[in-house]
């Protein structure tokens, strides 16, 4: 899988994290377990599970915002007793342990290796996953694809199977040691941005936090004293944990409160930070940070960090349901996707109906799902150089049970007023600096999914079309965050002296304008209650009077990055591009229904 959104300003870094894992290391290179743990989908009712999370999505409908708690959920719309049983049963004659999830959607069985490969009648294939060199994902596969179909043995028994596993391997106790602070006065901020690029200081190239506040209704709602107490947020990770102390560096250095991090693993994974090597923790460190300076009172900030295995979509339901069984969060926000045509390569697509299901159930519970739309324009499967320039949405954006955001590049004045925004494209500016120019714009247009019922109102299309809303996503300029010497070098390409324990330095990307609008939304929550599935209401909003109130309509601006895949420009009103447009959450704090 890939981020989905991280740009240095100047040097777009877009795909830290490996695509989609491929069947390419035989078994017999990598010791296999003598048991391997498999997920599988439990065969509930989706037409209740989908039209109870519609219902109660919905303004006006009876039952709108009556959200249940994780059990109540798991009895009304998980599997049945009867149909457990059939599972336990069927484990127990096959000499395999079941653990249902608490969500009444999957289950975690258990069995000898030797067993799973006489029922898949294939061999179990190995390869490091994420946060690497730490962990193996083991799987079967055909050809490069990971199995989606469900073994005959199993039909009936359970509705769908991911036959991934993953492990995470021991690691010395100082990964977890955190560095040292080099403590003292580090403020008011743009003292602790130094350092230029291509001539240009990284102070003139950085927003600070409180600048971008102003024109999005954040720094309103601080005023009036909602800086977070009471908000409850999880950021779900994949493969890959932030640094510890560099969110308290940000917030030293911006003059916030830094709120505690905690971290919950998602299954097989510790509670605690498991770091990568190289620079691919600067997506987490851009989340917490960000995150932070929105809800410096919050009491704490939840980071689930799931294993980057075989199978993205395991890695969904592995974090989500996590957070939802461990966490009950009010909000998640996610920052990575994966473009289509490496879900079907890799196998996943076939079983991303488990993850759009985990992701229903939240709107169930009252938590909102907020998943950034991606870097590459028009087609999510240009991101990282990958060769792929057909239209393409990204994934797990495009599900209709999110709220997908997308990137703007804004501009501020005089007291930070917004003077224009417009769809976030730095390809421009890339290009002149001899970098990567298929990164560097916030990916929207149709998805393959038909289109939902809370965005018929609003577009022609037959399909889901994202992003739903969008932020300031531009590294021109970009979001500041605090980061090793050895990230800073490897991102940016410039040394950093001996003796330094931190850098500043500019990053963009639709994963800061998605914790960003997640952080407000849990700044809502924490005063008006659980919002859940957010879009039914947001578009509710966007038909009403209210609208140029709530929003700031993105007219200006293309996402297109490459000459093939030509979508999509930004027009009045609900577009391919920008969405509903900017919110305003001050304002929408107001229109709660």
């Amino acid at each position: 899988m890939a981020l989905v959104g991280i740009a240095a300003a100047g040097m777009i870094a877009a795909g830290l994290a490996t695509t989609g894992a491929s069947a390419s290391t035989p078994a017999q290179d990598v010791p296999v377990p003598v048991e391997l743990t498999f997920t599988a989908a439990l065969p509930y009712d989706r037409d209740a599970l989908h039209a109870a999370a519609q219902q109660i999505s919905t303004p006006g409908s009876s039952r709108y915002r009556q959200f249940l708690t994780l059990q109540e959920a798991a009895k009304r719309y998980g599997a049945t007793t009867a149909q457990r049983d059939r599972l336990t049963s069927w484990a127990k004659g096959n000499g395999m342990r079941v653990r249902f999830d608490a969500t009444g959607l999957t289950a975690r069985i258990t069995g000898p290796t030797e067993t799973w490969q006489d029922i898949f009648d294939n061999e179990v294939l190995a390869e490091e996953g994420g946060p690497a060199p730490r962990l193996m994902t083991y799987f079967f596969a055909n050809g490069d694809a990971i199995v989606n179909a469900v073994p005959r043995s199993m039909k009936g028994v359970v509705a769908g199977i991911i036959p991934v596993y993953n492990v995470l391997l021991p690691a010395p106790r100082a990964d977890f040691d955190p560095p040292l602070n080099t403590g003292g006065p580090f403020g008011p901020g743009a003292e602790c941005i130094k350092g230029e690029l291509e001539g240009i200081p990284f102070r003139d190239m950085t927003y600070s936090p409180r600048q971008l506040h102003k024109p999005y209704g954040t720094a309103a709602l601080h005023r009036t004293g909602d800086k977070g107490k009471g908000a409850r947020i999880a950021v779900v990770a994949v493969g890959q944990s932030y640094d510890p102390g560099m969110a308290e560096v940000a917030a030293e250095c911006f003059d916030f409160g830094a709120p505690t991090l905690r971290v919950t693993g998602a299954f097989g994974m510790p509670d605690a930070p498991v770091q990568t090597e190289g620079y691919a923790g600067i997506e987490s460190n851009l989340d917490v940070q960000t995150v932070a300076a929105v809800v410096p009172q919050a009491e704490r900030i939840d980071f689930v960090e799931a294993a980057g295995g075989a199978s993205f979509v395991l890695s969904l339901v592995d974090g989500f349901s996590a957070a939802y069984q461990r966490l009950n969060p009010d909000v998640i926000t996610l920052s990575y996707g994966e473009c289509m045509r490496l879900l079907v390569e890799s196998g996943d697509a076939a079983l991303r109906w488990i993850s759009d299901d985990v992701f229903a159930l939240g709107a169930i519970l009252g938590t909102s799902i907020l998943i950034a739309s991606g870097d590459s324009g028009s087609s999510s499967c240009l991101h990282n150089g990958l060769p792929y320039a057909a239209l393409n949405a990204g994934y797990p954006a495009a599900s209709p049970w999110v709220t997908a955001v997308g990137g703007t590049r804004i501009s501020l004045g005089k007291g930070n007023e917004r003077i224009n925004e417009v769809v976030w494209n730095d390809s421009t500016w890339q290009g002149q600096l001899g970098d990567d120019t298929t990164a560097g714009a916030g990916t929207g247009g149709p998805t393959t999914y038909p289109v939902p019922w809370y965005q018929a109102s609003v577009t022609r299309q037959d399909r889901r079309v994202v992003p739903d809303v969008v932020a300031h996503a531009s590294g021109f300029p970009g979001w500041p965050v605090a980061m090793t010497p050895l990230q800073f070098e490897e991102f940016i390409g410039i040394e950093v002296p001996p003796g330094i324990e931190w850098v500043m330095a500019p990053v963009g990307g639709t994963s800061a304008a998605t914790p960003f609008t997640a952080a407000n939304v849990a700044l809502i929550a924490a005063r008006q209650g659980r919002l859940g599935f957010l879009n039914p209401w947001l578009y509710d909003v966007a038909a009403s009077r209210d609208y140029r109130k709530a929003f700031y309509d993105v007219t200006d601006g293309i996402n297109q990055v490459a000459p093939p895949a030509g979508c999509c420009r930004a027009t009045k009103g609900f577009d391919q591009a920008s969405g509903l447009g900017a919110p305003a959450f001050d304002r929408l704090m107001k229109l709660v229904p």
